[in-house]
């Protein structure tokens, strides 16, 4: 018997150092990004696209990830290492949502609609 045999079954965490919590992060350059906890946990990375929504009523954002560009609502999503968002400068000052300083917030993701809600009263100065 080797001494890993112990170990059948398990997986070997590998991921030491990195964050797994999913955040969506407003920055001051007016995009909305998704952290690579994000990214991994809902593969977002297979998304070419995304549509913005708002409720004025609530202050709640959603973010639908679509491979569809036909919709003319569709921003194409900017992946580069380290960095997964789109450019939103318009969406942010049409519904005043403040990006003078970088924010970040918990989301709620849909899973069968591929949408990520958010809150504007949960976002966080960084």
């Amino acid at each position: 018997m080797k001494p890993d045999d112990d170990l059948i079954g398990f997986k070997k965490f590998v991921g030491h150092g990195r964050r797994f919590d999913p955040e969506i992060i407003i920055r001051k350059n007016g995009q909305i990004c998704f952290n690579a906890g994000a990214v991994n946990k809902h593969d977002l990375a297979l998304f070419k696209y995304a549509i913005l929504y708002m409720s004025e009523s609530n202050k709640r954002c959603a973010v639908k990830f679509t491979n569809n560009n036909t919709d003319p609502a569709a921003i194409t999503i900017q992946s580069r290492p380290g960095s997964f968002g789109i450019s939103c400068r318009s969406f942010l000052n049409r519904y005043d949502i403040d990006f003078s300083e970088t924010y970040k917030a918990q989301f709620v993701w849909m899973d069968r609609s591929k949408i990520a809600f958010f809150n504007i009263k949960d976002l966080v100065a960084t």
